[in-house]
């Protein structure tokens, strides 16, 4: 099948290759699916140049990453879509949907599917059941489905072993071709490149979406994330690189034998950890430890100033503790 994967417009400042889609994509490949990715964003698209795109590059499904402040423009892309192409296959997924997935499907009335959590391994079953005679949707992992008048959404199924899925299509979502800041921090050189090391946050944070996806903890070896860094510096020239993992730091092992790795193989890369680190991970030795392996900045999760809110987020952490580590940054031995 002809399958577009869309990051859709709207105002978000953050314009970034899209890990979710270039894993999607990958997975989409290797199943002898034909696969583009479309930024709204980064190609400036309106809606009346996203319908000019549409009639231009027909496809048998059309698949939308969103967050919640995308469902009213994916209400209009998908409008468009139908219109133009009644008989397509529409596709929704990402945070909002694994948040509300009865209510997504209710809201936006010209989507026909959609997946909670991950879905590298039911969108492929999906297209698989779609090709044949008597489509079961019930055995697709992960899918969210009218069934009459009822909304159904089947069990999960997550990627237990992270390596065993194929590096992003980043043929299809060229580094080079994207903002030189895309998260609005910074950056040794560009272009840059997000990457993931772990998926799954296990803390319960009230105000965080990540339980929405997933609680469970997956690591990719670092010989896997070793080996993706080299590859997007030689095809790509990218040499500064964004941990975009939910809680890099939680994981101090992990941390340490990445260090190590890119230390010890001379990588000579910057990196940084612009999605958030929770404070109470953080000691000078493993500051000292990322520094020298080229990390250059992170941005760290306080959140609040004070601690009746903490505790009523059950973010875990006092003010006390907050400053205790905020002087680590500070130390003349870093």
């Amino acid at each position: 099948m002809k399958v577009l994967l869309i990051s859709p417009i709207n105002r978000s400042y953050v314009v970034m290759p899209s890990l979710g889609l270039g894993y999607i994509a990958s997975v989409l490949r290797e199943n002898n699916h034909e696969v583009k990715i479309l930024n709204c964003i980064k190609e400036k698209m309106t809606f009346n140049s996203f319908l000019e795109y549409v009639i231009k590059n027909k496809c048998d499904v059309y698949a939308f990453q969103m967050f919640s402040y995308d469902l009213n423009p994916v209400k209009k892309h998908l409008g468009i879509i139908k219109r133009c192409y009644p008989d397509s296959v529409t596709i929704v997924g990402g945070y909002h949907p694994s948040g509300d997935p009865e209510g997504v499907l209710k809201c936006l009335d010209h989507a026909d599917f959609g997946f909670v959590s991950e879905a590298e391994i039911g969108f492929p079953t999906l297209l698989n059941e779609l090709s044949g005679r008597n489509p079961d949707f019930s055995i697709v992992p992960n899918l969210i489905y009218r069934s009459g008048q009822q909304y159904k959404t089947n069990s999960i199924k997550l990627v237990e072993v992270l390596d065993s899925i194929p590096f992003p299509a980043w043929d299809l979502m060229d580094p080079n071709e994207y903002s030189e800041s895309p998260h609005g921090g910074f950056a040794k050189s560009f272009p840059t490149a997000p990457i993931i090391i772990t998926r799954g946050c296990p803390l319960k944070c009230t105000f965080c979406s990540g339980k929405s996806i997933t609680v469970k903890v997956r690591k990719r070896s670092i010989e896997n994330v070793i080996s993706e860094i080299k590859y997007l510096k030689q095809e790509f020239g990218v040499n500064d690189f964004l941990i975009e993992d939910e809680n890099f730091t939680l994981h101090k092992p992990l941390v340490k034998e990445f260090c190590d790795s890119v230390i010890n193989e001379n990588v000579d890369i910057t990196w940084s950890c612009p999605s958030g680190v929770r404070l109470d991970t953080l000691t000078l030795d493993m500051l000292k430890l990322m520094e020298k392996s080229g990390c250059h900045s992170l941005s760290v999760g306080i959140e609040f100033g004070s601690q009746r809110m903490h505790d009523l987020k059950k973010k875990g952490l006092s003010l006390e503790k907050i400053r205790e580590k905020m002087e680590l940054f500070t130390s003349t031995n870093i």
